[in-house]
């Protein structure tokens, strides 16, 4: 029997921990100007004289910078939509720690893999091809980011040396495909875990942190399990590496803005690098394949944030270096693969104090498996330039 909680916090929905909610006031959509003022849908829009300025994401054959040395530099490949293999730092002779963030490996992000959104960027390689990895870090329940097929496969291969960080409300789904509970670390909000998962191995902190979303795999179990981004931090030569995943999130509130960002930055910042999503989800791709777009994304802020949303947040968290993710790999069209790099390049235009990923302060995006390689602390160089070699 569950014990109620005598004073939840304001994201738990009930005393029990399973129900949730946004605590901050959300962007009503009978609120927002589109729904009485124009049509939300319209014909696509052509950024073919984007193309020579504005990278087109494709897939690259992975090497997970191995070219690159493991002191003192984060490395992140790209497995393709909000998944991410992220490389901590190596720490003298032991071996470095590998953290896999919300993999999907099925061709569709949906209950069964004959309808539902379907990739139009494969996998860059083979799961068994990845570097050996510790952990399994999933951010929500969206078939998007937590995909059954490829959470069988890595635990058959792995068995009982991984394990596998989720928000609260998740535990029970992996037990019941058969992993045991003492491989799966479930967090609230803010709440954090040292895990050391051998003596090969140095110890990572992971802290599960607020994102602005929802959860739900079916019409009935919406918003019983909590949603969350991550920070992960590791002691290494010459001071902390530090990395946070968004997730699935958007920006805005009613009121503006969601303070979560800030406080992050504030708490667990600044960030040697951030995983940020930029487009909406996969569940929309049918939009753009049949040839139309969104007006805006006003619709959308309170759940997936915009490529100028995304660059605020970068911002509120005090990220050193971003990459933006959640595009391309689900997009309904090669269009709509390329407009929020687009949209992306126009802001940080705009601003003009924000540059490349590789750039100090830099945002910007890599190809499916590529590799990207950053500095712990904001020292030296980036993207594995010679004097990282």
């Amino acid at each position: 029997m569950d014990i109620p909680i005598d004073s939840p916090p304001p994201h738990h929905a009930n005393h029990f921990a399973t129900a949730f909610q946004n605590p901050w006031e959300a962007k009503s959509l009978l609120a927002s100007s589109q729904v009485f003022s124009q049509f939300p849908l319209a014909l696509a829009r052509s950024v073919e004289n984007q193309r020579g300025r504005v990278k087109q994401v494709t897939v690259a054959e992975p090497d997970f910078g191995r070219s690159v040395r493991d002191e003192g530099v984060v490395k992140v490949t790209w497995t393709g939509h909000a998944g991410f293999l992220v490389q901590l730092p190596k720490v003298g002779t032991l071996e470095p720690v590998r953290i896999l963030f919300d993999p999907i490996w099925s061709d569709r992000a949906s209950p069964n893999q004959f309808t539902g959104p379907r990739r139009r960027l494969p996998p860059p390689c083979k799961l068994e091809d990845l570097p050996d990895f510790q952990f399994v870090v999933t951010s929500h329940n969206h078939y998007d980011h937590l995909d059954w097929p490829t959470i069988e496969k890595i635990h058959k291969m792995k068995g009982e040396n991984v394990i596998f960080l989720v928000p609260l409300g998740h535990e029970p789904w992996f037990r019941s495909g058969g992993i045991p509970s003492d491989q799966v670390v479930e967090l609230d909000w803010h709440d954090s875990i040292d895990l050391r998962i051998s003596e090969r191995h140095p110890a990572v902190k992971f802290v599960c942190t607020p994102a602005q979303h929802g959860s739900g795999r079916h019409l009935f179990d919406q918003h019983a399990s909590l949603w969350s981004s991550w920070v992960v931090k590791q002691e290494c030569a010459g001071g902390s590496a530090s990395v946070y995943h968004a997730g699935d999130t958007g920006y805005m509130t009613q009121n503006g803005p969601c303070p979560a960002f800030a406080e992050i930055g504030e708490r667990y910042g600044p960030f040697d690098l951030a995983m940020i999503p930029i487009w909406r989800g996969g569940s929309l791709s049918w939009i753009s394949a049949v040839g139309l777009r969104l007006v805006s994304t006003e619709l959308l802020d309170g759940l997936h944030a915009s490529p100028q949303h995304a660059l605020a947040l970068h911002k509120d968290i005090r990220s050193r270096h971003s990459l933006g993710m959640h595009f391309a790999t689900f997009a309904g069209s090669d269009m709509e693969a390329l407009e929020p790099v687009a949209e992306l390049v126009a802001e940080k235009e705009k601003g003009g104090d924000v540059g490349d990923w590789m750039d100090e302060g830099g945002f910007g995006v890599i190809d499916v498996g590529e590799t990207a390689v950053v500095p712990v602390g904001g020292k030296g160089n980036s993207a594995g330039d010679p004097a990282q070699q």
